[in-house]
């Protein structure tokens, strides 16, 4: 940096110039106040978007009839077995015996091992498990090996082998992964049987022997021996139409079905939520960093279209939100009457349903596909924020290209008034010596 001119004693370069350069930067200040207030919306928009993200979100869980449609189910005994219904379930109520579990298949080699003690050459062992066999070979394999070679075979269809060490010496254990007889193991071998397998599992019918079909979970429906249903699993999908039963032990339960109009309320208040977080956000914007942005009373002309337009050639009891508890307050926020919507539901489900979640009419279908609109790619908010980004990008072009004119001109104003300095500073001197001159004439004085 330049220093004050030497000599003169009345020109400060440094300060002139810092004072002709701040008139001259005064475009770049502009351009950055412009930037930095294109990045705030910027930043608005992507709180935009999130608001209506959420509200999207908050929507789904009733814009669609089969997430509408919620049921739960209910087990007197828990104990005994588990149940949970899915959208296609009735309401009603079923008994239900649990008469047995279903099991996997256990069995165990009666012959006893030591633990050095090594199966024969050209043993091979085909394992079937259900209708899928795979064969291991266990040639000269200790019990340990043994075990190791089923349980790492790599088309081992479902069988896990361990090693247990009780009185008498070692024994193979062989259990079946999943349960019911459609899992059954049978092994049969290349030589003689090393092992001599026999069931863990007892006989539960008094049938005399033990047979695959003990494996199975059986259960009576509604006390009815002709309602008998016997399973491979202990999940049963299909006893009763649209409610799954987890089966922990054998008893006596009632499974009852309902609608689950509790769910369907915490879902319509998170509706209600998310709609009045996107006014207030909104709301917020438009006093902020977004003052005076017309898109902001698109979006909200776009929302505000779908409520104040009823659905139309539905079948049911309602058309208005207001009918079901849902209301627009005078301050523009919506609420939620929760008694009043599942009066409702129980007056008219599918009427309520259908208002809702109607897949082209429903309320909460058209506002979720109103917000996919205005956030999808080229939409409203994308457009709109792209649009900012490219001016921020151009602002920035700007700024680099006044900050390089901006140091020419400063080079510039150094150069000259260096110059004036220099030149002040030799005149002053030739003044002096002028001075010292005439005073030495005589005469003079």
């Amino acid at each position: 940096m330049a220093t004050t001119g030497v000599g003169s004693g009345f020109l400060d370069v440094n300060s002139v110039v810092a004072q002709l350069m701040t008139i001259e930067r005064r475009p770049l200040t502009l351009l950055q106040s412009k930037e930095a207030k294109l990045n705030t919306q910027v930043s608005a928009y992507g709180t935009l978007s999130s608001a209506l993200s959420s509200f999207q979100t908050a929507m789904s869980g009733l814009g669609d009839l089969t997430k509408f449609k919620v049921f739960s189910a209910a087990s007197t005994d828990e104990t005994v077995l588990t149940a949970s219904a899915s959208s296609s379930a009735a309401a009603g109520s079923h008994s239900v015996e649990v008469v047995r579990n279903a099991e996997q298949h256990k069995l165990f080699s009666s012959t006893s091992f030591a633990v050095t003690d090594t199966l024969a050459a050209s043993t091979t062992a085909t394992i079937t498990v259900g209708s899928t066999a795979f064969s291991v070979d266990l040639s000269g394999k200790t019990l340990s090996e043994a075990a190791t070679a089923i349980n790492e075979a790599s088309d081992n269809a479902g069988v896990t082998a361990t090693v247990s060490n009780v009185d008498g010496g070692y024994k193979l254990l062989l259990t079946a992964k999943d349960t019911g007889s459609t899992h059954a193991l049978s092994i049969a071998y290349s030589g003689a049987d090393p092992f001599s397998f026999t069931t863990i599992n007892q006989d539960r019918n008094a049938s005399g022997g033990f047979t695959s079909a003990d494996l199975d979970a059986v259960m009576i429906l509604d006390g009815s021996a002709s309602l008998t249903a016997t399973r491979s699993s202990n999940t049963v999908t299909d006893l009763i139409g649209g409610v799954t039963l987890n089966l922990k032990k054998a008893g006596t339960v009632t499974v009852t079905t309902d609608r689950d109009t509790e769910a369907i309320a915490k879902s319509a208040q998170a509706f209600a939520d998310a709609f009045n977080t996107l006014r207030s956000t909104i709301s917020s914007l438009r006093k902020g960093s977004l003052a005076g942005d017309s898109n902001l009373l698109s979006i909200e002309a776009r929302v505000m279209d779908v409520i104040n337009t009823p659905p139309s050639g539905l079948s049911g009891s309602y058309t208005y939100l207001s009918q079901v508890g849902v209301s627009i307050k005078k301050d523009g926020t919506m609420a939620l009457d929760s008694t009043a919507l599942t009066t409702a539901l129980n007056t008219d489900f599918s009427g309520v349903a259908n208002m809702f979640a109607h897949n082209d009419q429903g309320y909460a279908y058209r506002m979720e596909d109103a917000a996919k609109t205005l956030l999808a790619a080229n939409g409203l908010v994308d457009s709109r924020t792209t649009g900012l980004k490219a001016s921020v990008t151009s602002v920035k072009d700007q700024e680099d290209k006044t900050t390089a004119r901006l140091a020419i001109i400063e080079k510039r104003y150094r150069t000259q008034f260096t110059a004036l300095d220099t030149l002040m500073a030799s005149m002053n001197t030739t003044s002096n010596f002028l001075t010292g001159q005439l005073a030495n004439l005589p005469g003079y004085s």
